[in-house]
């Protein structure tokens, strides 16, 4: 049986509740520099309860370098797309050589959608950008933990290519292309007007474009992925793995063993258990944990099932042993979880 690669991937994205925000919009003259915190530092004030916080910034007009910590500078032109999976501190600019602003310094106010547009630089040529963020009430782990640390996203002679920074499995600034088509440009070119737009319907739309926006660049990052790297997003176009991770993910209640995984994967059971922890990083009973840990969060997210129809929905046989595996994984039991409350909104 052939896997579809997205519906795993939108599944995921599903039970974690991606969802995607522009906060402001900014002009920069040369010379400029800036240096944007790390992502746990504004989440901190527009997203407490976010548990996966990750930066982007589109270029809408100009040119710049962003560079991280450890990593080789990237030049940006119009229409290119930064996304720091990992929330790292960058340091954004026209020339690399200044000493960067703190960005706390050129918004004192906590940044939050529709606020005034910020200036700053000495009088030269303008970069003109939407800065935004896309959270998550719960971080799947395999997923982001083996994004690259930037993700620049172009568009170029026809094609777009995707160049990642401090990729976790193979070597940094690797340059993937992958199909040209008409997504990128149209995505870009509607959420640009829309942020700059004073709509009360802007903040929805760009939500919602921001979330297409990731999903694609995962998607292409996917499939390109070169020949022997490892992560969880390789490891859905191994064709057995990706077999077995789509029937954990169908079908979370059933008593599972590696064996029966195996056979219905249609690998032997030392086969499967060696490729599934080589590629995913963790066994797949232990994957198949967590995973039923992160539809339990969801659950309980919506605030109207009882823990005894989370446990059973989740595939546990009693409370108690929901309990217990929840705890353990988790850090503190589900009811006390649940207390923490829906995820909180962007200020208005």
């Amino acid at each position: 049986m052939q896997v579809n690669m997205m519906d795993v991937l939108s599944d995921v994205l599903r039970v974690v509740r991606l969802s995607g925000a522009v906060f402001f919009v900014a002009e920069f003259s040369s010379p400029w520099a800036i240096e944007s915190p790390p992502s746990r530092n504004l989440a901190s004030l527009i997203m407490p309860s976010a548990e996966c916080f990750t930066i982007f910034h589109v270029l809408a007009e100009g040119t710049c370098w962003v560079k991280m910590k450890g990593e080789p500078p990237v030049r940006m032109a119009a229409g290119d797309v930064v996304v720091v999976p990992q929330g790292d501190e960058h340091v954004m600019g026209s020339d690399m050589a200044l000493k960067p602003t703190p960005m706390r310094l050129l918004v004192p106010e906590l940044p939050r959608a529709g606020m005034p547009p910020v200036i700053s630089g000495g009088g030269g040529d303008v970069a003109r950008f939407v800065c935004g963020y896309l959270h998550c009430d719960q971080k799947f782990n395999p997923l982001f933990s083996t994004l690259p640390r930037l993700m620049c996203i172009r568009n170029r002679d026809g094609n777009v290519v995707l160049e990642s920074v401090g990729t976790a499995n193979t070597t940094s600034d690797r340059l993937v292309p992958f199909h040209a088509g008409m997504w990128l440009n149209t995505t870009l070119y509607y959420l640009i007007k829309e942020a700059q737009a004073e709509s009360s319907s802007s903040q929805l739309i760009l939500g919602r474009l921001t979330e297409l926006m990731f999903v694609e660049v995962l998607r292409r990052y996917m499939e390109e992925l070169a020949p022997g790297q490892k992560g969880w997003l390789a490891a859905l176009k191994d064709p057995y793995v990706s077999r077995a991770i789509s029937l954990l993910h169908a079908q979370p209640t059933r008593a599972w063993t590696v064996e029966d995984l195996a056979r219905d994967a249609g690998v032997s059971r030392s086969a499967l258990a060696g490729r599934f922890t080589d590629l995913v990083g963790e066994s797949p009973m232990h994957y198949l944990t967590n995973w039923r840990i992160h539809l339990a969060k969801q659950l309980l997210s919506e605030g109207h099932h009882s823990m005894a129809e989370v446990a059973e929905r989740v595939g546990y046989e009693s409370e108690y042993a929901f309990n217990r595996a929840f705890k353990r994984q988790v850090g503190k039991p589900p009811a006390a979880w649940r207390k923490k409350g829906p995820a909180l909104q962007p200020a208005p």
